[in-house]
């Protein structure tokens, strides 16, 4: 698309703008970056660069999640579309970009969004918006009553289960009021859900002509997931209980430990805090070889599945156990590449990591 006009803007907040003119699709992408992407690239940008869609592509390289960036962010949208003349318009993002997507689609009420893994509740102990917001965040009870309020289009929201922040919001989307226009699919991954359907081919389908049944994409790859409010409650109970350095304390340990590899994470961490180590370096050692071989867990991501092993292998060296935390990262480097966390262990327990396959 380098034939396409382009033109980029920079805010003093931090947020960069850059506009690309599309085809003949007539629709317009408004695309939020995640956290992390430097300042003069954008997120997505290389995905949608195979479309026909015009898009405003949005950074906030301060990892401010978008707040109070309206002016920028509707200037950029408003002159999009005085230039496309545009039949649709699409918000789209994930993560951090999911929270803009849903702040800008939500306020606006001009076009579709698409919300991968948001954080609703915004600075909460535990998760990613914590570590970087320097603002105030909102309540997460105002973004609710706009999800709960009168919806012009759709708004699909996707929260990947294996993971206890994702499930605090699709629980939170799920007790609304029932709504036409608001769809909320539970899937079978981790936060980074947008990495797993990309590689599943289930995104590039749904973004070519956004017209595609979403929950129909998800079915045909055995990827909807829908849990009890029991069991989602008791995965963000722990999440929520180890987020604030405290045990907890079960009279009957829920079953997610055997059906979430996300509980089992955290499981591992409330055995390790409890002086158990070495029982939940097991329990992860067992979930590795449960997700190498399951047809759905094993299409999550593969930094995501080799955490499994590197904890382990932390576990292990932890309580001494020398033997078997090099066997774990052993295992680690036969399938996963080398990062430098692995690099690191590698050095405390004097090993060579074999070069991944």
């Amino acid at each position: 698309m380098s034939d396409y006009a382009t033109f980029q803007q920079v805010s003093a907040r931090g947020l960069e703008v850059k506009f690309q003119s599309g085809g003949h699709s007539g629709v317009l992408v408004v695309v939020f970056s995640q956290v992390r992407i430097p300042s003069g690239k954008f997120g997505l940008e290389r995905l949608f660069a195979k479309t026909q869609h015009a898009c405003v592509f949005v950074n906030d390289t301060r990892s401010q999640w978008y707040l109070n960036g309206e002016g920028t962010i509707d200037r950029a949208i408003d002159e999009a579309v005085a230039r496309e003349k545009p039949e649709r318009i699409i918000y789209y993002g994930a993560s951090m970009g999911a929270y803009g997507a849903l702040i800008t689609g939500l306020r606006r009420q001009d076009g579709e969004i698409f919300a991968f893994s948001p954080e609703l509740g915004l600075g909460t102990a535990g998760t990613q918006s914590a570590a970087y917001l320097e603002v105030a965040a909102p309540d997460q009870a105002e973004l609710l009553a706009l999800l709960s309020g009168s919806l012009r289009h759709p708004v699909h929201l996707f929260f990947g289960l294996f993971d206890w922040v994702d499930t605090s919001g699709y629980l939170a989307v799920r007790t609304l009021p029932s709504c036409d226009n608001r769809k909320c699919y539970g899937v079978a991954g981790p936060h980074a859900l947008h990495d797993q359907l990309y590689s599943l081919n289930i995104v590039r389908q749904l973004i070519k002509t956004f017209q595609r049944d979403a929950s129909k994409l998800l079915a045909d790859r055995h990827l909807l997931a829908a849990p009890s409010v029991e069991d989602c409650e008791a995965f963000v109970q722990l999440g929520v209980t180890l987020a604030g350095g405290e045990t907890i304390q079960f009279t009957n340990e829920p079953r997610l430990v055997s059906d979430n590899p996300g509980y089992a994470l955290l499981k591992a961490e409330h055995l390790a805090l409890q002086g158990r180590p070495l029982e939940g370096a097991q329990l992860l050692q067992d979930w590795h070889h449960i997700l190498q071989n399951d047809a759905v867990m094993r299409t999550t991501p593969k930094r995501w599945r080799k955490s499994f092993l590197v904890r382990a292998s932390e576990l292990y060296l932890s309580s001494s156990n020398r033997r078997k935390a090099r066997e774990a990262l052993i295992e680690c480097a036969r399938h996963f590449p080398i990062d430098e966390r692995m690099m690191q262990l590698a050095a405390q327990l004097e090993l060579d990591v074999p070069a991944t396959p």
